[in-house]
């Protein structure tokens, strides 16, 4: 696979599914010293929206209504840490793949200089990960003892264990990020993505992403347009419709659903080739629920189906002469929030 497209699957926006019915997420596994799950909670909002026409996640029921307009956006409170879970699958053309799952932890500070927001100390406590070709499949496991010394563990240790401060502002948007030092860079593997401070920063990014400004009840549309940079390979451009789907039950939390779809495209330098890759998609699609008491998204997932292209236009068909199609899934689950020990 191409590390431009790798590169660009990794760092789209974060959201839901679309209007197909999506399977139930696989259990958590546990990992060791972490807290469990918070008990369930009285929700402090006593009426709810219906869940709008269509299909829904498991997990997700309609419930009584509200018609209350709100600010809705997701905050991190001080003195709290955040366990998330972000699974993307990549099914590219040819039989080759990619699958990761990484946990991502964030502690939060408040701001030491006085300005609004909070800082993050962040980092990754665990990633899964196989790549796999039609000749061949890498696999990789953080908590697995044999799996560090391969080489493909050492290429992913070296960026992996890198933590990160992410200090944000009063809005949730990223002022500044100061990066632990870099790992052995004699074991970085050529053509093979890494994984570590930068998907730290995006999944930050990725969880404002969709939330407008103004204050937004059921029913309400509103378009997010503009350009986001790709890990230093190039930016796309994306027009994204949102629309809020009222108040839902997804898992025993009452939820504010919103769902989404629309374009993106962009050129992205792909050093494995030596050539630009273009990027188109027309089929981007999603879903979010967001939990109005701890203030944050509580799972979201999104597809898109889009294609890659590298060469020339044919002239009789107007067609890039090397063109893969490529379908990506991701989702990212609110593992927990829990006091900072």
């Amino acid at each position: 696979m191409a590390s431009a497209a790798l590169a660009l699957l990794s760092a789209l926006p974060v959201s839901a599914s679309a209007q197909e019915t999506a399977a139930a997420p696989p259990p958590i596994p546990a990992i060791p010293g972490v807290p469990g799950l918070r008990e369930p909670r009285t929700p402090r909002m006593p009426s709810l929206l219906p869940a709008p026409p269509g299909t829904a996640l498991p997990g997700a029921a309609a419930a009584p209504t509200a018609r209350k307009a709100e600010q809705i956006r997701p905050e991190f409170q001080p003195g709290s840490t955040y366990r998330f879970v972000v699974k993307t699958e990549v099914l590219p053309y040819h039989a080759a793949g990619f699958e990761m799952e990484q946990q991502i932890r964030y502690d939060a500070k408040v701001r030491v200089d006085g300005k609004p927001g909070v800082v993050l100390k962040a980092r990754t406590e665990r990633l899964d990960l196989t790549l796999s070709s039609r000749d061949s499949t890498l696999s990789y496991r953080s908590l697995e003892p044999g799996d560090q010394a391969t080489p493909l563990g050492r290429h992913l240790r070296a960026s992996l264990n890198r933590s990160a401060d992410l200090v944000l502002d009063g809005r949730g948007r990223l002022d500044e990020a100061k990066v632990s030092a870099a790992g052995d860079a004699s074991a970085l593997l050529p053509g093979v993505p890494s994984f570590g401070p930068e998907e730290l920063e995006q999944l930050v990014a990725g969880l404002s992403q969709g939330f407008p400004e103004k204050r937004i009840g059921p029913g309400d549309q509103w378009t997010l347009k503009g350009r986001r940079s790709v890990g230093g390979a190039g930016s796309v451009e994306f027009d994204i419709l949102h629309q809020h789907g009222g108040q839902v039950n997804f898992e025993g939390q009452n939820c504010v659903l919103i769902e989404f779809s629309g374009t993106l495209a962009g050129d992205l330098a792909d050093a494995a080739r030596g050539e630009p890759a273009r990027v188109q998609s027309d089929a981007v699609q999603g879903r979010i629920y967001f939990d109005p008491l701890d203030r944050m998204v509580r799972f979201s997932e999104q597809t898109v189906q889009m294609g890659v292209a590298w060469g020339e236009e044919e002239a009789d068909s107007g067609e890039p002469v090397d063109k893969v199609p490529i379908r990506q899934t991701t989702t990212v689950r609110l593992l927990h929030v829990v006091p900072t020990l």
